[in-house]
C-alpha cells in the first residue's frame, strides 16, 4: 500500500512538473543555424530563428552550429523559469582564413592581429598584419615586416557580402610606403560547402603601375567544426605576364576558441620565374577581439527584458487588491481567467511594484512589435479571450487584439498617459493598423486597457 501511495504521489508530481513550461527563442546572424538541445546528437527540426514555447523548466544547454564552416560554433547554458521566455541572440564569429587571402569581415567593430614566419630563397621575414574592421564591411589594414620596422602596406577597403551564396566584393586602396605608386585592388570572393568540403575561392586584380593578378583556391575538410585541414592553390601573376608564381599550400587551422585560432601552412613553390623558387612555412596566430558600441542607459534592447507570457488576469489582480486593501474593480470580481481591465495607470504601477516587476516602456513595446512580421494570427478574432488562450508567438500570448496595455510613465501623477496596442473592441483591420502605434489616453483607465508586465534581464 505504501509503495502504491508513493507511485501515485510520484505520478502526480510528474504531471505537475510537466505542466510547467517555458519558452525559448534563438536568433542568430547569419540565420539557418542548426540547433542541438541538451546534448542531443540529433538536431532540432527547426533551425534559427528557433522558437519553442513548450520547453521544460530548469537547466538546459544548446549548441548552435552555423550554416558554413567559415563560422565558429557557439554553446550556451541557461535556466528556464516557469511561463517565462528566454531569448538568445548570437552573432557568429568568422574563422580567420589562410595567410594573405581575403576574408569576409564581421559586421561589427573588431580588431585582428596576424603574424607569421616565412622562409624563401635563404631569406626569412616575419610579416605582421593589423586590421581594424568596421560595420558594413569597411576596414583598414597595416602590414609590414618586423625586420624593416617600416609600414609596407596601408590599405583601406570596403566589402559587400551576400551570405546565402557566400559571395563578396572587396575594393581596396593600397599605398606601399616608399614604392612611389598606389594601387587599387578589386577582389571577388565565393565560399560554399559542398558535401563535406568547405571551398573558398578568391580572384584579385590589382590596378597600378605594376598590374598584378592573384588566384586562390582552398579546400578543407572540417573535423568536429574546430579543426580544419586544408589544401590551397595560389598563383600570382605580373601583368603583362612577365613573371608568375604557382604554389601549393597544405595547412591546417585550429579554432581554439570563439576569438582565437592557430594556423600552420607550408607554401611550396612548384613552378615560378625569377622570384619565389623554393619553399617555406607560415605559422599564424589569429586573434579577433570583437566589441560593440556601448548602449546608452535608456537604450533598451528587446533581449534586455523578459516579457510576461500572459496579461495580468482578474484573479491575479484581485489577490493584489485583497492584500493591499484596494477596492476591487467591478469587472475583476468575476471572470477569473480574463485580463483585468478598467484599472487606472496609478493602480497599474502599484500592482507592478507589488509583483516585483514593472510596466514596459514605449521603446520596449515598439521593439517587441517589430518582431512580428504580421499580425494576422493575433488580430483574427475581435472577442475578449482568456489570458491562457491562444498560441504563444515570440514568447507572448495575445500581444495584440485582446487588451491594450499600459506603458511606463515618466511621471506617475501625469495628467495624460501612454498605452499601446489594440484591443478586442477593434475590428481585425483596425487591430493590424493599431498594432504598430502608441496611443494617448486618460490615466483613469478604460475597459479596453489591461496590464502586461516585464522584468529586467
Amino acid at each position: 500500500m505504501r509503495i502504491f501511495a508513493f507511485c501515485v504521489a510520484f505520478f502526480c508530481f510528474t504531471l505537475f512538473a510537466a505542466g510547467e513550461r517555458a519558452a525559448l527563442n534563438i536568433f542568430t546572424e547569419p540565420d539557418s543555424a542548426d540547433v542541438f538541445l541538451d546534448g542531443n546528437p540529433e538536431k532540432e527540426i527547426l533551425g534559427t530563428p528557433f522558437e519553442n514555447s513548450s520547453m521544460f523548466t530548469g537547466e538546459h544547454s544548446v549548441l548552435l552550429m552555423p550554416p558554413s564552416e567559415s563560422f565558429v560554433p557557439a554553446s550556451y547554458d541557461f535556466v528556464l523559469q516557469p511561463e517565462k521566455t528566454f531569448e538568445i541572440s548570437h552573432e557568429f564569429l568568422r574563422r580567420n582564413q589562410a595567410f594573405e587571402a581575403y576574408t569576409l569581415s564581421p559586421a561589427q567593430y573588431h580588431l585582428e592581429l596576424n603574424a607569421g614566419f616565412l622562409y624563401f630563397n635563404d631569406t626569412s621575414k616575419i610579416p605582421f598584419d593589423f586590421r581594424l574592421g568596421l560595420p558594413l564591411g569597411l576596414g583598414a589594414r597595416l602590414a609590414f615586416p618586423v625586420q624593416e620596422r617600416d609600414v609596407k602596406t596601408f590599405l583601406l577597403g570596403a566589402q559587400y557580402n551576400y551570405f546565402p551564396l557566400q559571395i563578396g566584393m572587396a575594393v581596396d586602396w593600397i599605398s606601399p610606403r616608399g614604392s612611389g605608386y598606389s594601387a587599387i585592388r578589386a577582389a571577388l570572393l565565393a565560399e560554399q560547402n559542398v558535401w563535406v568540403f568547405n571551398l573558398l575561392e578568391n580572384a584579385v586584380y590589382e590596378y597600378s603601375k605594376q598590374d598584378r593578378a592573384e588566384f586562390y583556391l582552398r579546400s578543407g575538410v572540417p573535423i568536429k567544426h574546430l579543426f580544419l585541414p586544408y589544401l590551397a592553390l595560389r598563383e600570382k601573376i605580373s601583368l603583362p605576364v612577365k613573371s608568375h608564381l604557382f604554389s601549393v599550400e597544405p595547412g591546417a587551422m585550429l579554432q581554439a576558441g570563439n576569438r582565437f585560432s592557430l594556423e600552420i601552412a607550408v607554401p611550396l613553390a612548384i613552378l615560378g620565374e625569377k622570384e619565389g623558387r623554393g619553399f617555406g612555412f607560415y605559422f599564424g596566430i589569429h586573434a579577433d577581439f570583437a566589441f560593440h558600441k556601448k548602449a546608452k542607459s535608456n537604450d533598451y534592447k528587446m533581449n534586455s527584458v523578459i516579457w510576461d507570457v500572459n496579461e495580468v488576469s482578474n484573479r491575479e489582480y484581485r489577490k493584489f487588491c485583497e492584500e493591499t486593501g484596494r477596492e476591487i474593480p467591478a469587472l475583476a470580481k468575476n471572470n477569473d481567467d480574463y485580463p483585468v481591465l478598467s484599472v487606472s495607470l496609478k493602480d497599474a504601477v502599484a500592482y507592478s511594484k507589488w509583483a516585483k516587476k514593472r510596466l514596459p516602456t514605449a521603446e520596449e513595446w515598439k521593439r517587441a512589435a517589430t518582431a512580428y512580421s504580421n499580425f494576422d494570427d493575433v488580430c483574427e478574432s475581435p472577442k475578449l479571450k482568456k489570458v491562457h488562450e491562444g498560441q504563444i508567438v515570440n514568447g507572448m500570448r495575445n500581444f495584440a487584439g485582446n487588451a491594450a496595455i499600459w506603458l511606463s510613465p515618466e511621471n506617475e501623477n501625469a495628467s495624460i498617459a501612454n498605452f499601446a496596442g489594440s484591443s478586442y473592441g477593434d475590428s481585425p483591420e483596425a487591430c493590424k493598423r493599431k498594432s504598430v502605434l502608441t496611443d494617448i489616453s486618460s490615466p483613469k483607465g478604460s475597459e479596453f486597457i489591461g496590464i502586461r508586465l516585464v522584468r529586467d534581464f
